[in-house]
């Protein structure tokens, strides 16, 4: 079997949470268009890239993660969505991606990401922005193994037709994480 050789960066983050009036008024502006009956959960995260806020909330029926940063400017939205929400195509290049990469692997998540949008999605609505035409990437949290070796977990970024962009081995911490 040819598996790829894939220089795997290590992702570590730490995320906190944090009271609504940490948050930038431009980040509440922008959550208060989904008009959410329920709480919000303001969290802070840190990791190597740096610090972002993020909001996390269900909106019809769906996770959603809303990223800011520190000064409120959208990052990116993140759905979490199940296996059979990717199109039939997308599915199979992914699959087959882990089955060439390794001998196990268990998806644990799946997130359409629409990412560096923030041009398209400043002056968006959440109902402009769920109807809209962008392209989500998907981002997939995978645990793997391969003979002889300890299990990993990975976070792959696939774009819109399955093709993989990159891969980052998660770092767990069992202090300070909040689960969504």
């Amino acid at each position: 079997m040819c598996r790829a050789q894939v220089q795997d960066a290590v992702k570590t983050e730490r995320e906190y949470r944090i009271k609504p009036e940490l948050v930038p008024q431009k980040a509440k502006d922008f959550i208060a268009t989904f008009n959410i009956n329920r709480s919000v959960k303001w969290l802070q995260e840190v990791g190597n890239e740096g610090a972002s806020i993020e909001a996390k909330f269900r909106y019809k029926g769906k996770r959603h993660s809303v990223e800011f940063t520190t000064d409120g400017v959208l990052e990116d939205v993140e759905i979490v969505i199940g296996l059979g929400d990717l199109p039939e195509e997308t599915r199979r290049e992914i699959s087959n991606y882990f089955t060439q990469e390794f001998d196990y692997f268990k998806v644990e998540k799946i997130q359409a990401q629409y990412n560096n949008t923030a041009n398209e999605v400043v002056d968006r609505n959440v109902e402009m922005l769920t109807a809209s035409s962008l392209t989500p990437h998907y981002e997939i949290v995978v645990k793997t193994r391969n003979s002889g070796k300890k299990s990993k977990r990975y976070e792959v970024l696939f774009n819109e037709k399955g093709a993989f962009i990159s891969r980052s081995q998660v770092s767990i911490r069992r202090d300070n994480i909040l689960r969504f």
